[in-house]
């Protein structure tokens, strides 16, 4: 008894070396991917009650990864690409915003945990950082148009996966969830700023999805 029960140890031991290795030889690497979002911009958190077209977005970045066993770190450049204008459906003259393009360029820096999947792949997720640059335009309840130019950091979450294709290449999956949003940097026409004032904020927050190839260059 106590012979088998040595033996499955010394097996379980031998396989964990195993997968370590194997799992620790990709320390480096860079990847290419592209993603999507929904409701970007989202002008409710501006005006909760505004009825919207929320505007639809798709991502392409590049991801650079450092890994080490059970920990990580992710950071590359994101730019979106608008498929459709956010319209206010209702609500317009209070609201001040008739529609809405939103883009930015989006630098991330993550790191956390990561769990090997056997010699398949890695799960990991963590927190982090996102600095957003953004342009874009906002067309008024007036009809005038104003130019977005705002930056902005925000805090996120990151959770994904990595399967591994070939020795040094990898498919990967990543979902990201930040909070971001700009200070004031657009007057509205709304009769909810009667006083003029800069009012409106860019929100970058929300949630991305993103599917890539990875190269490990180390």
């Amino acid at each position: 008894m106590v012979k088998k029960a040595i033996i499955l140890t010394t097996m379980v031991i031998v396989l964990h070396i195993g997968i370590v290795t194997v799992y620790a030889q990709r320390y480096a690497g860079i990847g290419i991917h592209v993603g999507a979002q929904h409701d970007v911009g989202d002008i409710t958190t501006f005006y909760p009650d505004a009825k919207t077209d929320p505007q639809n977005s798709i991502l392409f970045g590049i991801a650079v990864r450092l890994s080490v066993p059970y920990f990580f770190i992710r950071t590359g450049a994101d730019t979106s690409f608008t498929l459709n204008k956010g319209k206010v459906l209702e609500d317009e003259a209070a609201v001040g915003v008739k529609s809405y393009n939103v883009k930015y360029a989006m630098i991330p820096f993550y790191a956390g945990l990561q769990f090997p999947l056997l010699d398949k792949g890695v799960f990991y997720l963590g927190g982090g950082i996102s600095y957003f640059y953004g342009t874009g335009n906002v067309r008024l309840s007036d009809g005038s148009s104003k130019d977005i130019d705002a930056t902005c950091l925000g805090t996120g979450f990151l959770a994904g996966i990595q399967l591994h294709i070939t020795s040094s290449t990898s498919l990967y999956m990543e979902w990201m969830y930040v909070d971001a949003q700009s200070d004031p940097v657009i007057t509205t026409t709304g009769t909810l700023n009667p006083n003029g004032y800069e009012d409106l904020f860019i929100n970058y927050g929300g949630h991305r999805i993103m599917l890539g190839v990875m190269y490990y260059v180390l």
